[in-house]
């Protein structure tokens, strides 16, 4: 198999409003919108695309769609690359999770802690990694693109490049930001960019 490039662009800015979002299907804000385009300009500079994959969540597919279909290349719309679902904390403000489980993220990442409801960790990095697994088997070319969420993206990272999710969540790709990978089946992965919207591009 020939090397490739992986690209991971992790969906813009949403309407948050400082809570916990997962399975809740909100739509990027016009600001996350103009992050993931200029991000997009980076990234089909660097190579033409030749294959993507997505989210079905509307803050990625939408974007997905469009550039797809603008680039005319194939697109696998992925349910199992969707983010975490947290359960009972889905839609609860952050400040109120943090306030009663101060270090919520690393115990969730450790498997130590799963909402009411929700997803455990070890169920969601399964899921991942398998629809990263059979969007593999469909992907073709040389610089295949993944629009994902924050955690998924974590996730891949941490087992692409044989470390901690916890360490893997330090790189921090922001919204609307992304990663690159050098990809050569049987050999490590290597990060090659790691790169935050750029602002100034609108």
């Amino acid at each position: 198999m020939n090397p490739y490039t992986l690209t991971l662009l992790r969906h813009g800015d949403i309407d948050h409003q400082g809570r916990l979002i997962g399975h809740t299907d909100l739509p990027l804000t016009e600001r996350g919108a103009a992050d993931m385009a200029a991000s997009w300009q980076r990234i089909v500079r660097h190579a033409p695309v030749t294959s993507m994959a997505t989210s079905p969540l509307l803050r990625c597919r939408e974007f997905a769609v469009q550039q797809a279909l603008a680039c005319g290349v194939p697109l696998q719309v992925a349910p199992l690359l969707a983010e975490c679902h947290f359960g009972a904390w889905e839609n609860r403000p952050l400040a109120d999770i943090a306030a009663t489980t101060p270090d919520w993220q690393t115990l969730l990442a450790r498997g130590l802690l799963t909402p009411e409801g929700g997803e455990s960790f070890d169920a969601f990095r399964t899921r991942v990694l398998t629809g990263f697994a059979d969007c593999l088997q469909q992907a073709r070319g040389s610089h295949r693109v993944l629009v994902s969420h924050g955690g998924v993206i974590n996730v891949l990272l941490a087992e692409l490049l044989g470390t901690d999710f916890n360490v893997a969540r330090l790189m921090a790709v922001q919204r609307g930001g992304f990663a690159q990978l050098s990809m050569l089946e049987g050999h490590p992965a290597y990060l090659t960019r790691l790169e935050a919207p750029d602002h100034g591009d609108h």
